[in-house]
């Protein structure tokens, strides 16, 4: 049987411990960990000057946790997230819940683009 792997992407918000929480516990039994951020080529990964302050606390975050930070660029994120988990085998991707607004969410987007991948979406 392939080994699991889940992916819990995270956002410019330092306040995603809940999102790696769960990664926890969805990856209990042996499954691999990815903790991905994934930003739009040109922009800052935290969207702060303190940038590197926030990265240090991810990386932190993501090493208690016993699991591996990936930052990525992309042009459009939601290739990036796509690509890095068709590229890496992921069987669950955890994203935290969008907020009310208009146009179709990258949540709908993600789960159409992959269908192998079970979403576990924190709202």
């Amino acid at each position: 049987m392939p080994i699991k792997k889940v992916m819990v992407c995270i956002t410019n918000q330092k306040t995603c411990e809940r999102l790696i929480a769960r990664g926890m516990e969805r990856s209990k039994g042996g499954a691999e960990l990815h903790i991905v951020h994934c930003v739009q080529t040109g922009h800052g990964f935290m969207g702060t000057l303190s940038d590197g302050e926030a990265i240090e606390y991810l990386f932190t975050a993501a090493q208690l946790a016993g699991a591996e930070l990936y930052l990525l660029r992309a042009d459009r994120v939601e290739d990036g997230l796509a690509n890095y988990a068709k590229d890496t085998g992921i069987t669950t991707m955890i994203l935290g819940g969008t907020g009310p607004g208009g146009g179709e969410s990258i949540i709908t987007r993600l789960e159409r683009r992959l269908p192998e991948v079970e979403f576990d979406i924190l709202l």
